[in-house]
């Protein structure tokens, strides 16, 4: 997965610019205004929005001659805005995005590449770990900027639950976890508990992982490839099939499709619910908030192996976890951007992704996407440590919903709800998806 960056050519003016006198220096220039739309809503939500903010300050008072117009807007609302903002030529000069967005952007030509960015900064691109532009590449050139890097997929479990079941260690393999959710139900505590009210949690961090516990990375490379795999291949129906399984024998709330994220963490906070499933941003969210007593009971897992007897491709594919930047900046191109605001809106997403926002980043718990140097990783609290050791065993994969196209993403969340309460066969469902890449194509 892992890919270098691909260098473009440069087309922005190589004068000398507003910044090249250091910090703050406005000789020969007026205020520059730079727009910008994030989903850091609440400054202090987790470890990227800790980060995030505290640059943004920064950089407010290092270059005071850059005014900035900035807009936060919830996570669950971002989406929808921004892709009206979009639609309308209405884009910000920066704003975050999924890789979805891909081709309509680039085929617009409404955003600049992430060299053409990257170059106006000088030793920004070498703070970056291997792989993280991976999602933001089309047609062999990456064009945005990500902040951060890690397992989309994580079973957060309460062992003090676990062994009130009788259940002493994470299961292994599929039929020893169900076995232990069969054990949690009787207990009359909820297995799992995911708050899907939004369409993305379950078929974005739950269901992706469990595809690729039965098809391997292969197979999603040449589906998006167009190589010959198909949502309708029986592996990926399997993955579907057990999924709705799941559902049908109670171990998940039955309230999943009208809860949200928030609304999932109160029911594992309670101590209602023996696991919650959540992204590597959550253990920020969880360190800020979570009980104290629980936050000690809680370790991390992934989906356990589902053996060759039941269809899926056993130990071969039981370190596949999928990971991704998932969101990154962008630089909206304009005909009448000076060259000095052009740097600005570098300079600007440097502090915002570099290595000093990294180090933020992982003292508060999250995984950037850039180097963070000088962590005494000793002073982490015991569940990141647990969250980093995840992410070092895992063999990463493609997030399904961060590089297909939107269309192909609506069907895979819209029609997950159905799924879980059985208003579609799992036949039904890779059916319909498949409809949908279809008519990308």
């Amino acid at each position: 997965m892992k890919k270098k960056l691909l260098i473009t050519p440069l087309v922005l003016c190589a004068a000398t610019l507003v910044f090249a006198g250091g910090k703050g220096d406005q000789k020969g220039s007026g205020a520059i205004e730079i727009s910008i739309i994030t989903l850091f809503n609440n400054p202090t939500a987790d470890a990227n929005s800790i980060a995030h903010h505290t640059m943004l300050e920064k950089f407010k008072k290092d270059y005071p001659n850059v005014k900035v117009n900035y807009e936060g807007i919830a996570h669950d609302e971002y989406e929808t805005k921004m892709k009206t903002y979009v639609s309308g030529g209405q884009a910000p000069d920066i704003f975050m995005s999924k890789g979805t967005m891909l081709p309509q952007l680039v085929g617009d030509d409404a955003v600049y590449t992430v060299k053409q960015v990257m170059d106006l900064v000088p030793g920004w691109e070498a703070q970056f770990k291997d792989g993280v532009f991976e999602d933001f590449i089309y047609r062999n050139t990456a064009y945005a900027v990500p902040m951060q890097m890690g397992n989309n997929h994580n079973i957060y479990y309460n062992t003090d639950i676990f062994r009130e079941c009788g259940i002493t260690e994470f299961p292994a393999d599929y039929p020893s976890f169900a076995a232990a959710l069969d054990k949690i139900n009787e207990k009359g505590y909820t297995p799992i508990v995911m708050g899907n009210k939004a369409n993305w949690l379950v078929p974005s961090l739950f269901l992706n992982t469990i595809v690729y516990r039965y098809t391997g990375i292969d197979w999603y490379y040449n589906l998006r490839e167009n190589k010959g795999a198909k949502f309708t291949d029986k592996p990926f129906v399997d993955a579907v099939t057990l999924l709705q399984e799941m559902a049908q024998k109670g171990y998940f709330n039955t309230d999943i499709n009208s809860i949200d994220q928030h609304q999932m963490y109160t029911a594992y906070y309670n101590k209602k619910a023996a696991m919650m499933v959540d992204g590597f941003w959550g253990v920020g969210t969880f360190l800020s908030e979570m009980p104290k007593d629980v936050l000690s009971a809680t370790k991390i897992a992934q989906f356990p192996e589902v053996p060759e007897s039941m269809g899926g491709g056993g130990a071969k594919f039981s370190k596949i976890n999928q990971a991704a930047a998932g969101w990154g900046y962008f630089t909206t191109k304009r005909k009448n951007d000076s060259a000095q605001k052009r740097e600005a809106m570098a300079r600007l997403l440097s502090y915002l992704t570099g290595g000093e926002e990294a180090k933020i980043v992982v003292e508060n718990g999250g995984l950037p996407a850039a180097k963070a140097s000088g962590v005494d990783e000793g002073k982490l609290p015991p569940l990141y440590r647990e969250l980093l050791k995840l992410n070092n065993e895992s063999q990463y994969a493609p997030v399904f919903d961060v590089q297909l196209n939107p269309q192909i993403v609506d069907a895979f969340y819209a029609n997950t709800q159905d799924l879980l309460i059985n208003k579609l066969t799992p036949q039904r469902y890779a059916e319909l998806i498949q409809s949908e890449l279809d008519k990308s194509r």
